[in-house]
């Protein structure tokens, strides 16, 4: 690939601090893709704050210091900063997206595990499944989320989706507690919705679907699984309801998920999936080392396209998953 000799900064927060555990991470996924395939490559982490002049600094000093890629920062409060500085002196892949809608600067690139857009797919996936059952009508969903940020941008990204297709969708139903509320049918509406989204994690999923009874279609992002056949949960009330995953936890099969070594012992679903992007992360910068062009890379995170011309953007397709015998399994694809 013509990247003999290179240096790769890896940026990350301080590692005492509480983003620590993906840290740990998403640094031993990088760092197993390394090992495999990181001939002539150098990585150094480099922890650092997510404030502007502290990136500013750093990046004057990897570009005195002849670094030709830099991984990161890691939280979305660095990744907006940084992009807010404008151009950079080194190309960068961003691990994560700013927190609100920036234009993104030149060499700046970014790759995420964002729910915002696995929730987007989610909401193609179901319409075109509702759809495809032959309806005279404009397909119907309801939302039932729990009372946490990332839930409500999961919730917010399907709703959207949903209407930008034509579907008609409810105004989500929010709680707080550990059970659902016990007018949740009423309150999902009538007619009954053809379609329920769950944004919450998979305990309270589990929870949800008893109160939702069987009869209707019920779909969720990556935050309602359990993790793949190796996870020590089963979650048998949640057989039949469709999501979506990464290779990572549901194809150990596959070619690419078989090419690193497993994640360390102890590592629970949310730091598999972390240990899984900086996998690919080193992957993606090896082509963009190589020179930026359009590529598709089949990545333990998904499927990943990137296309300079449409946008700074790694596109990451998700598995279909499917919840049986009380784990999620490949789907079959209609």
């Amino acid at each position: 690939m013509g990247t003999s000799g290179v240096d790769v900064a890896l940026l990350v927060p301080p590692q005492n601090g509480p983003f620590a555990r993906a840290t740990a991470s998403v640094v031993a996924g990088v760092k197993a893709a390394h090992a495999r395939d990181g001939a002539g490559i150098r990585v150094e982490v480099i922890e650092v704050d997510d404030q502007a002049d502290e990136l500013a600094l750093i990046y004057s000093e990897l570009r005195d210091r002849n670094f030709s890629l830099v991984l990161g920062p890691i939280t979305r409060n660095g990744v907006t900063a940084l992009a807010e500085l404008g151009a950079v002196a080194v190309p960068t892949l961003l691990l994560n997206q700013p927190d609100r809608d920036l234009l993104l600067p030149g060499r700046l690139v970014v790759f995420s595990l964002a729910i915002e857009s696995e929730s987007q797919q989610v909401a193609q996936q179901a319409f075109a499944q509702t759809t495809a059952k032959g309806l005279n009508r404009a397909p119907r969903a309801a939302i039932v989320m729990v009372a946490s940020p990332l839930a409500r941008r999961s919730a917010i990204a399907f709703r959207q989706a949903w209407d930008a297709l034509g579907g008609s969708a409810r105004e989500p139903v929010e709680f707080s507690g550990p059970r659902p509320p016990r007018d949740l049918r009423a309150r999902l509406g009538s007619p009954a919705p053809d379609v329920v989204f769950l944004a919450m994690n998979a305990e309270q999923a589990s929870v949800m679907r008893q109160s939702l009874g069987s009869g209707v279609a019920i779909f969720g992002s990556s935050l309602i699984s359990a993790g793949g056949a190796a996870s020590q949960v089963r979650l048998p009330e949640l057989d039949g309801v469709r999501l979506l995953d990464m290779p990572w936890q549901i194809e150990p099969d596959n070619a690419a998920v078989m090419a690193y070594p497993k994640a360390p012992a102890g590592f629970n679903v949310e730091m598999q999936r972390l240990y899984a992007l900086g996998i690919d992360a080193f992957r993606i910068g090896q082509q963009l080392l190589a020179g930026g062009a359009a590529f598709e890379l089949d990545g333990v995170t998904g499927r990943l396209r990137y296309d300079p011309a449409a946008g700074p953007r790694i596109e990451r397709l998700a598995v279909q998953a499917e919840y049986r015998n009380g784990v999620p399994v490949p789907a079959a694809v209609p």
